[in-house]
């Protein structure tokens, strides 16, 4: 019989995390790596409509549940682009290092939560290149530091594809 672990387990609640803001997305952390010894992350997404990063690749498999809103999610297979759209209740697994990207569409903001498998580079990458905002504080205005957040992603193992 295996012994059970002796610690209290995290609880987060709603509308609560270490909140940062990157190119007019909000991502929250809700579980970190450190508390589950390095294996996943568990964060929340709030993206605009219209908003989403450009084609990139990480290390860290994502699985993104779609709580609000719809997405459109695109990849590549075989060199050719391909786009698949999600709402409410659906789940989307990119594999790590799979070149990818997304955008909320329509006339609301999307909300989903992300599983990262595992999340280091990607909380450090958020942590360093965004910006952190706390509780009735407005984010920040005016445009990224894009060669800030460029040198904050090839230390963390990310790679961007166009603009």
């Amino acid at each position: 019989m295996q012994a059970a672990t002796v610690r209290r387990f995290p609880h987060i609640p709603a509308g609560t995390g270490e909140t940062y803001t990157i190119i007019g997305e909000l991502i929250t952390f809700k579980v970190t790596s450190e508390e589950t010894d390095g294996q996943f992350s568990v964060m929340e997404l709030l993206a605009q409509p219209g908003g989403g990063p450009p084609l990139h690749t990480h290390p860290s498999a994502e699985t993104f549940t779609i709580l609000a809103g719809a997405f459109e999610f695109s990849g590549l297979d075989e060199g050719e682009q391909y786009t698949i759209r999600a709402t409410p209740g659906d789940t989307v697994f990119i594999p790590g290092g799979a070149a990818h990207t997304y955008k909320a569409v329509g006339d609301t903001a999307g909300r989903a939560t992300l599983v990262l498998t595992p999340g280091t580079e990607l909380e450090g990458f958020f942590a360093e290149a965004g910006v952190r905002v706390t509780e009735g504080q407005m984010p920040p205005a005016g445009p990224p530091d894009i060669p800030a957040m460029l040198s904050a992603a090839e230390k963390h193992g990310l790679a961007f594809f166009g603009p």
